[in-house]
Order: C-alpha cells, then structure tokens, then sequence
C-alpha cells in the first residue's frame, strides 16, 4: 500500500496457490494477452489480471467475468488512458446480462449499486485493482480525480433478467440470450431519482427525463437502472425499451438560452443554439436501460458516462 499499490483497503495475499486457481478457472496461462491498451501500450496479462483478482477477494469463478471486463475496457471507444488519467473522476462500472450472474451471485436486487454481495463488490474492486496496479492510475501521479467517488471502490451489478418486459442487454448489443456478457461505462457517480405517487409511465419518466439534465448537455451516453416497481407500471402499460429512451430523452432537452440560464454550463450557447433543444446525448440510441434493485420503491438511477467515453459489450467466456 506503500508504494501506491491498491486502493487503501486490505487485499488478499496473492499466493501462487490462489493465481493458479484463477487462471485454471479461466483456462488461461500466466503468460497469456487478455488484452492490449492502445495509446500506452500496456499490455493486461492473464497472471497479472489474475494476481489483482485474488488481492480484490474474487473467487475463481468470477475471473471470466474480469477477464471479459478487462478486454471491454482495452477497446479504443473506451477511452481507458483518457478516463484514467482525467480529473473528472470516473469508475470502471460493469453491468453483467445473462446467466452466470445467478450463477456465480451477482446480486441485481435489493441493494444492486451497494454493499453486501461478495461478488459484486469484488469483481467491481478487481477492474479498480487493475486500473492501479497493472495500468498505473495511481492517486497524485496518473489518476488526477478532483474528487473521485466511490463507485471507484467498486461499481459492479447485474441486470434483472426476471423483471423486464422485453430484450436483456446482451441481446441489444448484438449477443444471444443464453449468451452472458459484460457491459462497461466510465461511470460517474449515480444520481438516484424519486418519482414517489407516479405510476404512470409519462409521470414517472418525466421526473428522470428532468433529472437527467444534472448530467449536463451533450453527454456521450448514460445508463437508467429502472426499480421492479417501476418495471411493473411499464409492463402493465405496454411501453417498449425503444419509446422508454425516446421520451427521456426527449423531456431531458433544454434549449440553449434555459441552459444558460438555469443549469450547468458546459458551454455557452450563443445565436441559432439560443432557442435549439438541446439534448443531454446526442441520441436515444446513447442511453442503456436496464431493470435492478430491490421490490420495494419507485427508484430510478442515472449514470452519467465521462466525455466522449462509449461503452462496450463483451461476450463472457465460460
């Protein structure tokens, strides 16, 4: 911890006993290339990757998990050395679709983004672990967050397959349902959104379509994790993903003089832009919505991606 190697929580010892165990899970080789960082060469071993998941507390099992996380955030879109490097302060947040997050307890209920589930809490401090250890984003040096928050701990949850009306994640991005897959934002903090005594669909999301300017305008892309009751009143409603983003981001515009005015101010908008809706992305197609946490409450969160960071979708290996 001394030298600036990991997070300033204790770790687990990384015997050799217990890298081999996560790199026979896996199949892998200590000497094998999970993954290659494009702008400074940094090359992700498998006994490397494998070293951090043990000191993170993983179980062999969750290392397909790691290891498809490790190649989402290596793909030029990602951004790794930007996001790594930038004072804005983002987290690696990974979000698993499919089977295996039963299988190995990735928890997508009651307390999804929180505390209490070994998996979860593991697997997203192993993906910080790496950005330190292996990456070299240490605090004062590479990693010049002005504040940071602790989704850079950890940040790791999965998708409810039992409570959405229509297509997972993994099917979205390209992948089969039996597949299972990991998807990776350069996460801000989330922003957690009430939308108490709404429960119709044009209430509720009218609430996150104005919360979701807080992001501020022209963002890269965001993530809408929607509570089990909310899912409910969609389901009951027929209201598709497809119109879910489109209508959030459309409620989420503001017009450049509002933006002057009134909220944050990335830029300052001048002449046509004055009375043109500005959006907080570009598109409906820049927001990922996914169905989590726990049965009781009308929760929304938000979470804001870091500039022109695009996540990324990879097949879990297993």
């Amino acid at each position: 911890m001394s030298e600036g190697m990991g997070d300033g929580l204790p770790v687990v010892p990384p015997t050799e006993a217990k890298v081999r165990a996560m790199l026979d899970y896996a199949g892998l080789a200590a000497s094998d290339i999970i993954a290659e960082e494009g702008v400074r060469g940094v090359a992700f071993t498998a006994e490397k990757v494998a070293i951090n998941a043990v000191m993170a507390g993983c179980k062999p099992e969750y290392m397909p998990v790691i290891v498809a996380a490790v190649q989402a955030v290596s793909e030029p879109p990602f951004n790794f050395h930007a996001n790594s490097t930038s004072t804005n302060g983002v987290g690696v947040l990974v979000i698993v679709s499919g089977d295996i997050a039963k299988r190995i307890g990735i928890n997508s209920g009651t307390v999804a983004m929180g505390h209490g589930f070994r998996a979860n809490a593991t697997i997203g401090r192993a993906m910080g672990l790496i950005k330190i250890n292996v990456y070299g984003s240490v605090p004062h040096r590479m990693d010049k967050s002005t504040f940071g928050h602790p989704g850079k701990y950890s940040f790791c949850f999965a998708e409810d397959d039992d409570i959405i009306p229509w297509e997972p994640l993994r099917v979205e991005k390209g992948y089969a349902e039996a597949d299972s897959t990991v998807t990776v934002f350069a996460a801000n903090s989330p922003v957690q959104v009430n939308t108490q005594n709404e429960s119709a669909p044009e209430g509720f999301l009218a609430i996150v379509g104005d919360a979701s300017v807080v992001l501020g305008e022209r963002h890269s892309e965001f993530a809408l994790a929607l509570s089990p009751e909310l899912m409910e009143y969609i389901r009951a409603a027929g209201w598709s993903k497809r119109r879910i983003k489109e209508f959030v981001f459309e409620r989420g515009a503001r017009t450049g003089r509002e933006l002057n005015e009134k909220h944050r101010r990335i830029t300052l908008f001048e002449g046509d832009d004055l009375d043109k809706r500005i959006p907080v992305v570009a598109s409906a197609d820049e927001i990922t919505v996914v169905g989590a946490g726990g049965d009781a409450g009308p929760f929304a969160m938000l979470v804001g991606a870091w500039g022109d960071v695009i996540s990324i979708t990879k097949r879990i290996q297993t």
